[in-house]
Formats: C-alpha cells, structure tokens, sequence
C-alpha cells in the first residue's frame, strides 16, 4: 500500500508491504479497499491472515499497523470508515453468505448492518454517517422479514447488481436507488451528501454516473473507453479518483469537479456487441436474458432448427432422461438453525502419475523402472513410490514414501534403498549400498514461516570391487535436523526478484554405533535478501555460514557453483571418504574458483549480485532457426572462507611491499546470463579470482542448471 500526493502524483512512501508477515499474508487486490479515518491520521484495509481475516489500522505518520482484528469471519472485504470516527463497515463473509457489519472501535462489539441470503457489496458512508450506501443482488427484497415462506436464492436472478443505502441506527431500513438490468457497483456519496456516484455498464462499459437523491435523476459523468472502478470521493467534493485499464495496466485517475457535469452533457453510446446482443433478443434469437425463476420451455416451430438429430430419435425411438436436481434444496446440506451438515469423509485413492518402463539385457539381466504417485481427493494422504531395477536388488534404487497431510502437522515416512557406483585412483571400483528410513514432520506459523524436522537412520555398505581381500567399510549413522524457515520471495523468470529467504538448522548425530557410527553437531545459517529496483532490477545479498563440531565433524567445500555442468576439481573428486559424500556440505556459488577450493568445518560466504534485463527477444536465422527472451544479466561478487578445526584462520595478510592482500579468504567477480528455456534454466557465468592485489589472468567459465539463489 502507497502514498500518493493527489495534486501532483508523487509517490511519497510505501505504508505497507504485503505478503511478508503472516498477517499480511494477501492484500485482496481482487477486492480491494482502503479508507481513511476522518481526521486523515489513519488508514483501514482488510487482508488474508492465516485461517482468517484480519481488519487493520495504520498510523499514516509511523508507517506501522497499529490495530489488528479478527472476527471469526470467512472473509473480511472492502472496510469503509464512519465520517463520526466511531466503527468501520465492511463486508463480512460468514458460511457463505455475504453481508455488511461495522465494528464498534472503541468496544470491539461487532454488528450486522444487513442479514440475509443476498450478496451485499461495497458499503459507502454517508457524510453524516447516518446512511450506508451498497451494491446488492436482492432486487426488490428490501426486508429480510418478508422473503417467502418458500423463497430459493438458486431460483432468483442473483445476476444482477443495483444501488441500495439502509439507515447505520435502528432496523436499518433499505432503500432502493437504482433499478435497471445492468450491473452497478462501487457507489460513493457526495461530500455534501445530496449524490450518490457509482459505476454502471447500461452500455457496455463501465462509466460513472451520478443519481441525485432528491429528484431521483441519473446521468452519466464520464465517457471511458476501458471502464471505471473504485471510486473515492471526499474533502470539498471537487476531485474523485477512480481506476481505469489504460496502457496495458490499471492506474488511478483523478476528475475534477464532478458535479459541474449536468444532466446531458455527457451522450454515451451502447457498444457494438450490446446493441447486436438486443437487436437479437428483439427478434427473438436470444433469450439470454430469461431468468431460471421465469424460465419456460419454448414450443416455437423454430427451436430446433440448429439442432440434428440421430435415427433412433428420427425413427421414435428414444427415452426420456429421468429429472435431475440441478440446485439442491438448502434442507439437503444445512440444518434448521443454518450449520452446514457434515458427513464423514471416506478415504478412496486415485493415482496423479504412472510411468514405468522395463527391459532384458543377456549381460545386465533385467531392468526397469516405475514411478507412481497416489493421493486422496483432499489432498490429505498420499503415496509415493519409485523403483529402478537393474541386475538385482543391491545394485538397484526403490524408494517408498508416505505423508500424513489433514492437519496442521504434515508428517510423513519413508523408506529407500540406493546403489551408487563411484571409480578411484587408489582404490579402484567401489559400491555404495545407501539404505534406511526417515521420519519427518513439518508445522507452518503461517504462509511464510515454518519448523521443519527430521529423523534419519541411514546404512552404508561400500564394496570394492577392484579389490576383492578388502574389507568392506560400514557406516550407520542417526541424524536428527531442525530447522526454521521463513520464505516471502516472489519468482520472477529465474529465480526470486524481491522478498526474503532465510533458514537456521541444526543437525546432530550421536554415535549410537560406536563403531560404525558418527558424532556430530552442525549449525548453518542462510539468509537471501532481493530488493527490487523499479520493474525489472534486482540487488541481492546472500550470507551462508555454518560450523561443525564433534569427532566426526562435517565438511563444507567451498568453491564452483551448483549443477556445473563443465565441473572442476581443485585436488580431484573426493570419493575415497563415504563421509565426503554423503555428510558434507558444497557451499556455492564461489566463482573463481573449483570445487574444493577451501575445505573446513566452519565456513563463511557472502554473494552480492545486480541482475537486470539482458536481451529482451532475440531470433535467429540460419543455420540454426531459434529465439530467445528475457534473458536476464547478471553481476557478482563472490567472498568466501572455511578453516579446519584447530587452525587459524587468518582472513588478511600483507605482501612485501605492506600491500594488503586476501589470506584465507577467496573472492572472486564477473558477470552471466540466464535464460529460461521453458524446459530447463541454463545458466553461464564468467569470473576471475581475486586477492584485492591482483587478478587472474584468464576467466573461469561456468555452465550450469537451474535457478538463481
């Protein structure tokens, strides 16, 4: 939410950022509405907080929420604050039935203003707070009292929208202001209380009009080509402000002096498509308009002259379809004192994916994979499984899954089996077999916070097959992890353009196998923060840190960038260690440098990057025909370090003519580009390493897949 100067235009400051907090977590730009307090100190809107609505107040000076309340409601839409300063009106959504209440602010007691099954939207004060006006689909049901003994919301015509006010004290007496086929919203009352102005499309389009409550007279006061919503009319009366669809996007808009307008000044003319569509229901090729209160079966010699029918019905033969309910009786799903009935839910898989394949080898045997996954339709349960066979069993991966997902807590549990092969110098050919099981269980604050735990038993087999008289290494290992999540970035086409990202774990493992086992404690911290520059320009800053302790103490290998296709190694690929493999940790990006550049159980980066618009569409000709888009720039810096446990690490040092230089610190800088190409995110980046005194004199360059951190 901003702050505009309505004289010039100027943007003065943002008063709220949304979807950052869980009781922000959506503004409802569908449904928008923000008014002022009388005295211009403070601001009202609703938003999406957690499993409900929220109504909020914001001191305009502080830029803060100073106010928060929730009511138990479905929804919370469209506030509007009483000129007397004593309570907001808003639309309260309550099991399905819209209508207006207003909340005392001083007492926090809440009251209905209108109670019924009809849709009532946009309420509006008066001046004098004495009148709230509103758009509603009742039609001529002015009181609730006299509905039908019978009466059925599914049988009336809801398709419609008029202007109604109803008295803020007492009963709240309806009064009906516009009656016409079209649809009329948003309506504002004059600052001197004598107009009401409101939206209309009685020509196709949505135009403001003004309706003056003595005389009862309507005219219209704009002639918009893309139509008009929103209206906000206050002060001395002579600027409304209004949203219009102009250039591609909705902007706001200001007229002046709307009451100088008068009665036929303004002509406006029907549109094409609405003059055909009456012209058809003139000549009776239309009945679009026919209600299904009054719908009637039409006998007409010409109702079926489109239609083309089979020989069985040509020849008299056919059967008449038994009747259906089309809308259901309330009394079916509600009870008398208006719950919704429940019935228990029963539990009926249905598969989401399927895929399998299979194959014989003379050499290999069989082979074959399968993937399928099976949920409920609620979403509450679902199955996972995954087989890649491939000899027999200890050479092949299957993995099995369940989540546990109705509530809160989401847990899940699962079960795996896997077979890497790896190749080394010193000990030739070697087999991991990676098997065990884990449990997991995840509990949201809200949308963009979480606590995320784990438990993981996992097994290690290696063999070496090149050398048969070695003893095969064992690993078993317990690993607990907890962790804090907090997310409110927004994606753009690569990768995250504004928001926050940030997670703090700790992973501990006892040595519960004093033999095969492992002990440790590890911390990591990551925090990625995107601030947005105009449209399309980002500045990131990233920070990653972690410490490790124990006997068996984790280790972080800094260097590269992740999924590197053209990868390379400072000192080769470590593979002779299980505990390299699958308890360590590769801290990218470090660009400048290979992978295991630095190794350590303590390590520290920091990322900084500017990313902008590189190409916007490029096509090529021959030889090869293919485009690219919104291929996206980027420049960085990279800093990083990591230290073993006992050394001294030693970020600074000086050369011999006392410049100062980088010791144990890595950085490195350049420039990329990322391309989305629909299927894949390829991404290429160019660096040099530095040591603050000189450069490298040949880049590195680095192909990679995927998105940016």
């Amino acid at each position: 939410i901003y702050l505009m100067n309505a004289v010039s235009g100027k943007m003065i400051c943002k008063l709220v950022s949304g979807q950052t907090t869980g009781k922000l977590e959506e503004l409802h730009w569908l449904r928008p509405g923000i008014s002022w307090s009388p005295d211009g100190k403070f601001i009202t809107f609703a938003s999406k907080a957690g499993g409900e609505d929220a109504l909020h107040i914001v001191d305009i000076q502080r830029r803060k929420i100073t106010r928060s309340m929730k009511f138990g409601l479905d929804g919370v839409f469209s506030p509007a604050w009483s000129p007397r300063g004593d309570e907001i009106a808003f639309v309260g959504i309550f099991h399905g039935q819209s209508d207006i209440y207003a909340v005392n602010l001083q007492s926090g007691h809440l009251r209905k203003i209108t109670d019924d099954v009809f849709s009532d939207l946009d309420p509006s004060y008066s001046p004098n707070g004495d009148y709230i006006a509103f758009s509603s689909d009742r039609g001529a049901y002015l009181d609730a009292k006299k509905l039908p003994a019978h009466f059925k919301i599914s049988r009336f015509d809801y398709r419609n929208l008029d202007i109604y006010r109803i008295q803020t004290a007492g009963a709240g007496k309806i009064e009906r202001i516009t009656d016409t086929p079209f649809w009329e919203k948003s309506p504002v009352f004059s600052p001197d209380g004598g107009y009401i102005a409101f939206t209309s499309d009685r020509t196709g389009i949505y135009n403001i009009y003004l309706h003056n409550l003595q005389t009862g007279e309507e005219y219209p006061i704009t002639n918009a080509l893309t139509g008009i919503s929103h209206l906000s009319w206050a002060g001395d009366g002579s600027k409304m402000a209004f949203v219009s669809f102009y250039n591609a996007g909705y902007d706001i808009f200001m007229l002046k002096n709307p009451l100088d307008t008068r009665p036929g000044t303004i002509h406006l003319a029907k549109t094409q498509f609405l003059a055909s569509l009456e012209k058809r229901r003139q000549m009776g090729f239309d009945n679009s308009t026919v209600t299904m209160a009054g719908a009637h079966e039409d006998r007409g010699i010409n109702k079926y002259r489109h239609y083309i029918f089979g020989e069985d019905f040509a020849e008299g033969q056919f059967e008449i379809p038994e009747d259906r309910i089309v809308f259901l009786d309330t009394t079916r799903y509600k009870t008398a004192d208006g719950q919704f009935k429940v019935h228990k839910y029963k539990t009926k898989f249905s598969p989401d994916i399927i895929y399998g394949n299979a194959g014989y080898s003379q050499f290999f045997g069989v082979q074959g994979t399968t993937q399928f996954a099976l949920s409920d339709i609620l979403g509450n349960h679902r199955l996972e499984f995954f087989t890649d066979l491939f000899y027999d069993l200890r050479n092949s991966d299957f993995m099995a899954r369940y989540f546990y997902l109705p509530r809160r807590f989401d847990l899940g549990a699962g079960a795996f089996h896997n077979a890497y092969f790896f190749y080394s110098g010193r000990l030739g050919l070697m087999r991991d077999r990676y098997f065990g099981g884990n449990l997991f269980v995840s509990y949201p604050f809200d949308r963009f916070r979480r606590v995320d735990a784990s438990l993981l038993w996992v097994a290690i087999n290696r063999d070496f097959i090149d050398q048969a008289d070695m003893q095969a290494r064992k690993l078993r290992v317990l690993l607990l992890n907890l962790a804090y999540v907090k997310d409110t970035t927004i994606w753009g086409y690569t990768g995250p353009v504004n928001g926050s990202r940030g997670e703090f774990r700790v992973s501990y493992s006892p040595q519960y196998d004093k033999t095969h086992g492992l002990d440790f404690i590890t911390l990591r911290t990551d925090y990625r923060k995107y601030f947005k520059i105009g449209k399309e320009y980002n500045f990131v800053f990233r920070f990653a840190g972690g410490i490790s302790e124990g006997k068996h103490p984790q280790q972080f290998f800094l260097g590269g960038i992740d999924n590197w296709i053209n990868m390379r190694f400072s000192g080769g690929l470590r593979v002779d260690r299980p505990e390299d493999i699958y308890f360590s940790s590769f801290e990218t990006p470090l660009r400048g440098a290979d992978y295991y550049e630095r190794t350590g159980n303590r390590f520290g980066l920091i990322n900084l990057e500017f990313r902008f618009p590189m190409i916007r569409y490029l096509m090529m000709g021959w030889p090869l025909s293919f485009g690219l888009a919104n291929v996206r720039g980027a420049i960085f810096t990279d800093i990083g370090g990591a230290a073993k446990q006992g050394q001294k690490f030693k970020p600074f040092g000086t050369k011999d003519n006392g410049r100062l230089v980088l010791q144990d610190v890595l950085m490195g800088y350049g420039f990329g580009a990322r391309a989305n190409m629909g299927f894949l995110l390829l991404r290429f980046d160019t660096a040099w390493s530095t040591d603050l005194y000189r450069s490298s004199s040949k880049p590195k360059y680095y192909f990679s897949l995927g998105a940016e951190f």
